[in-house]
C-alpha cells in the first residue's frame, strides 16, 4: 500500500474517537505510532508501507501498557489527567499532564526513545 492510499483509507474510515494510526513496513519488521494529522503531514506520494491501523485514546493507552510505560488515569473535576512515571538522568521523575493525544504520543516516544516497536 502507498502512503497516498492509507490517507485515503483514514480518510473513509476515522472516525471522531480516532486519533493515531499504528503502521507498519512491508517487511513487517517494526510498527511505528503516530497521531494521525502527523501521519498524514508526513506522507509521502510513492513510499510503500504494509498496513495501518487506527487507534482510539482507549487503544493508546493499552499500548502505552503493553510497552511497559508506568501510567495512571487520574480523574479531576478539571478534566482526566495521566501520571507518569519515569527514568531520567536525575532518577525516577513523576509527571501529570493532561490525558490527551498530544501527551499520550509524547509519553509513547520517551518510553520507546522514539523507535519503532519491534513486531
Amino acid at each position: 500500500m502507498k502512503e497516498r492510499e492509507a490517507v485515503r483509507y483514514i480518510d473513509e474510515r476515522r472516525t471522531e474517537k480516532h486519533c493515531f494510526v499504528k503502521w507498519w513496513r512491508n517487511e513487517t519488521d517494526f510498527l511505528d505510532y503516530e497521531l494521525i494529522d502527523r501521519f498524514i503531514e508526513n506522507t509521502a506520494a510513492n513510499r510503500e508501507i504494509g498496513g495501518i491501523e487506527l487507534l482510539t485514546m482507549d487503544d493508546m493507552w493499552n499500548e502505552l501498557k503493553n510497552i511497559g510505560a508506568k501510567v495512571r488515569l487520574l480523574h479531576h473535576p478539571e478534566g482526566a489527567k495521566v501520571e507518569w512515571l519515569h527514568e531520567g538522568s536525575s532518577g525516577t521523575n513523576t509527571k501529570v499532564c493532561d490525558y490527551n493525544p498530544q501527551s499520550l504520543m509524547t509519553i509513547f516516544d520517551v518510553e520507546t526513545r522514539g523507535n519503532p516497536v519491534d513486531s
